[in-house]
Order: C-alpha cells, then structure tokens, then sequence
C-alpha cells in the first residue's frame, strides 16, 4: 500500500484510543491473532447514523468524565498504596487523557493493575499493539496529562487481585478495532480489557451504558472515573 494512504488510514484509526475500534455493530469482531491496520477490512467500515451521534458527542462526554470528585483514602489500601498517592494495589483501575504512545492524537486510556509482575499494569496499547504488561506508574509517565486511578466499591480485595490477575492473563492477544463489541474475548481496546477483567471475574459491569447502541456495547475510559460503582483513589491534577 502507498506510504501516504497507509499514513492516513492510520491518522483515521488513531483519532483516539477507543475511537479505533470504529467498525459497525452489525460487522463481526475481529478475531486474528494480528491486525493489519492498513488492509483491514472491518476498521475501514463507515459509522452508522447512531454512531456517528456518539462520537460528535464524545468530547462533551470526556468533559464530564474528567469532572472526578475528591480523592478518598482506599479502605483496601495495602502496605504498596498509600493515601493521595498512585497505588499499586492489585486490581486499581487507571485512567489518562494522554491516550496510547502509538496514537497521533490526543485522546483517552485505561489499564489495570495486574500482579504476574511487580509494578506493571495491564493495558491494550492500541492500534496493531498485543495487551502487554507495561511497568511503571502512570502519574510520572503522563506527568503532562490527567491520570485518575479508581477502585470498585463492592468487590473484595481477593476479587480485585483477581480481576488484574485476568487482565494479566490476556497479555498477546490482540486489540479490537470495534469499539461496540466487548463482549467477546478474542481481542481489546484499552477500556474493554478494564471491563472484561471485572465483568469476567466477579460480575461487575463497570459499562454506565453511555456509549451502548441496544445490545452492541462500547465502553470508554471515562466512565471508569465518573462512575457509581467506583471511588477515586488518585489523581495527579
């Protein structure tokens, strides 16, 4: 494929961390163990009406996302978390406005504390990236962006070790490019991963249905910050 075609395509998918999971609802998932972001043919597919709608509203909706309220002690605080400060508590949900390394523009992230390794979180980076486990704490990585971390109200310390430790699991599989298709378990974008691990493990649906078109689901990070099933632990602004 021609370099300028290709470099486009990839500004097209790369518009924001979940925004390239633009294909339909009615398209299937794709499911290949490596994604081909210059030919794929799914990516490539136009927005319905319907979800064209959501993403001419998603700026206003990151606004209000990012409207956190104050920061409260985690009542599972273990001796790797303290109060105010980025916690390494297995299971901790983190979220930036930085977006993705890969991306060309600004835009959103999410990953999970995970406890395979010391210090990692588990995250699906983005476009033609596998979910790995990346070290290193977000506020000092995105020290120039927003960064929140959140944790879930009424799970068990044991359900959110395992709820990392799932995301953990993931690390290889590929990302998603259908931003309304989380249900399955093949592929991730960065905010369905955080929602699998939950909704897998201890039956939480952290999904505020904000971004839902009927059963096609499609979760954004914010919603892991403005949430009534979570409670914000940290955040560096």
């Amino acid at each position: 494929m021609h370099k300028i075609l290709k470099k486009t395509i990839i500004h097209c998918l790369a518009s924001a961390a979940f925004l390239s999971a633009i294909a339909p609802a009615t398209v299937k998932a794709v499911q290949t163990d490596e994604v081909d972001t210059s030919t794929n043919a799914v990516a490539l597919q136009k927005l319905t009406k319907q979800q064209q709608e959501i993403m001419d509203g998603m700026r206003q909706k990151e606004q209000e996302y990012g409207d956190a309220a104050s920061v409260v002690a985690d009542e599972k605080a273990t001796a790797r978390s303290a109060y105010g400060a980025w916690s390494w508590r297995d299971g901790v949900i983190a979220v930036t406005d930085a977006g993705s390394s890969l991306l060309i523009t600004n835009s959103w992230h999410a990953g999970i504390v995970a406890p395979q390794k010391k210090y990692v979180v588990a995250e699906a980076e983005g476009v033609g990236k596998k979910v790995r486990l990346a070290s290193g704490d977000w506020g000092t990585k995105f020290r120039n962006n927003r960064v929140w971390q959140m944790g879930v109200k009424k799970t068990s310390i044991t359900q959110d070790y395992n709820a990392g430790k799932w995301a953990g699991q993931q690390v290889g599989k590929p990302y998603n490019l259908n931003f309304w298709n989380i249900k399955q378990k093949n592929s991730f974008y960065c905010s369905q991963l955080v929602w699998a691990a939950y909704y897998y493990t201890a039956r939480v649906n952290l999904d505020k249905t904000d971004n839902n078109i009927g059963s096609a689901w499609a979760v954004h990070p914010g919603e892991f910050v403005s949430n009534p099933l979570t409670v914000l632990i940290y955040r560096n602004k």
